[in-house]
């Protein structure tokens, strides 16, 4: 499949973050190989509905499955992608436990939580696919305690914190087992919790701003450029006008002939 124009608008801003805020170089390096896979994701995402899922939510999808250091794009995570996008019907055991457990969630966090996943999938053997099971068996205790800690918390943040907080600790091997995430989530207090909402609120918020920021330089660079060959084409339009101009090579512009 071929990206189409608006994808190729909507995926380098996002990218280009994401790879200068990468830690480590082999990140970032794992995010250039994962262009080759791009492709692969979109020949999903063109079948969802625009409407449903608009193309900056699928572009921030793709962009957080490329970064993902898991993420490789093999059959497992491709066939359980388009399950959590409901192009094809879920698996009983995960996609439909997850699907009714985090209904609440808006839009923007259910993609962040689907990222959170879907590179899971066909990776670290037996021990990435109990991660897995864990996550989805530790969603409703989960999302029970939260809610006696938090009096009066809405289904979307509660379900937003213990979502984050068992996809941080409990989907990738060797954080935390379900005993020692059990006693983790028992010693949190309100605050903490409140703490962990407050630190997804700045991170979209401080994500929104360096977007804006670089889809503003990025329409300037490219007016900049559009300028440079307008002030060129006329340039060359005065040369054949006037045969008093020619092109110098060494400066790259037109100059004109002295007499």
């Amino acid at each position: 499949p071929v990206l189409e124009p608006r994808e190729k608008m909507l995926i380098p801003p996002r990218l280009s973050r994401a790879w200068q805020l990468a830690k480590t170089e082999e990140k970032r390096k794992h995010i250039e190989a994962n262009v080759d896979v791009l492709p692969t994701i979109y020949e999903s995402l063109v079948k969802m509905d625009s409407f449903a899922f608009p193309f900056n939510l699928q572009a921030q999808l793709a962009t957080n499955l490329m970064e993902d250091v898991d993420f490789d794009g093999n059959d497992s995570q491709i066939s359980n992608l388009r399950m959590g996008l409901g192009l094809d019907p879920p698996n009983a055991e995960v996609w439909s436990k997850i699907g009714q457990l985090t209904a609440a969630l808006e839009p923007e966090d259910k993609v962040s939580l689907l990222a959170h996943i879907v590179p899971r999938f066909g990776r670290n053997g037996p021990a990435g696919e109990q991660g897995i099971k864990d996550f989805v068996d530790g969603l409703q205790p989960t999302f029970e305690v939260i809610k006696k800690k938090c009096q009066g918390m809405s289904d979307k943040d509660i379900q937003l914190a213990g979502s984050e907080l068992l996809a941080a600790e409990i989907l990738i091997p060797g954080r935390s087992t379900k005993s020692q995430f059990a006693k983790f989530i028992s010693a949190l207090t309100a605050s903490d919790i409140e703490g962990v909402l407050a630190r997804r609120r700045s991170f979209k918020e401080i994500a929104e701003k360096d977007m804006a920021e670089m889809v503003k330089a990025r329409e300037e660079e490219i007016e900049r450029r559009k300028e440079e060959v307008e002030k060129m084409q006329k340039q060359m339009e005065d040369a054949r006008e006037n045969r008093s101009m020619v092109f110098n090579e060494e400066t790259g512009a037109f100059e004109e002939v002295e007499d």
